[in-house]
């Protein structure tokens, strides 16, 4: 979603920002917010880039996919529902993030923590600042990018996001030396077009 004012936002107060956020590495990158006071649904995607700052105070469903840019900051009061979370930028979820396909971060330029249980089909999880000490994967994979698969089963991942999905990031996640087909194709949530429709 691109119109962010049917969201129903209002710009943040510095007494808010400083109550929803409690990571002080993220809370250093926000000046200013906008704030949704209480729950939101939203049918399709959320998209966050060029510097946005949404703040959810309640729970956040979301039919599609989030994603945060290399600038960008999410934060939940409560819990996060989507289909998958691609994670550049800053995320903060104070309740649990429940995702029916996968959460994939690898940028390394935002901090991502979820204080609850994270719950989602497959993890890809790369040199992106990544806290949960909950987690709960069918597939668990992480890496260093583009060097060193650390864990998990590329053979496994191959399975549940088919052949192209797998070729796009295989060289990032070190499971391959060969270029993805059509360049820099690891970048968003395109290798998982067949996961979790």
């Amino acid at each position: 979603m691109d119109d962010f004012s049917a969201l129903g936002l209002e710009e943040a107060t510095e007494e808010q920002i400083d109550e929803a956020i409690s990571d002080e590495d993220i809370r250093g990158c926000v000046d200013e917010a906008s704030i949704r006071d209480g729950d939101l649904k939203i049918d399709g995607d959320l998209s966050l880039y060029d510097g946005k700052v949404v703040i959810v105070t309640g729970n956040l469903e979301v039919k599609g996919n989030v994603a945060t840019d290399e600038t960008a900051t999410l934060v939940v009061g409560g819990n996060l529902t989507a289909r998958h979370l691609f994670l550049e930028g800053n995320l903060e979820v104070h309740g649990n993030a429940t995702l029916r396909g996968v959460v994939y971060g690898f940028y390394e330029a935002g901090i991502s923590h979820v204080h609850g249980r994270t719950t989602a089909q497959i993890a890809v999880i790369g040199n992106h600042s990544w806290e949960c000490e909950d987690e709960r994967y069918e597939l668990d994979v992480r890496f260093s990018n583009f060097s060193k698969l650390r864990k998990g089963d590329p053979d496994r991942l191959r399975a549940l996001m088919g052949d192209d999905g797998f070729r796009k990031i295989a060289k990032l996640i070190g499971a391959s030396n060969e270029e993805p087909p059509e360049g820099n194709a690891a970048w968003g949530l395109g290798p998982f077009d067949a996961v979790a429709r």
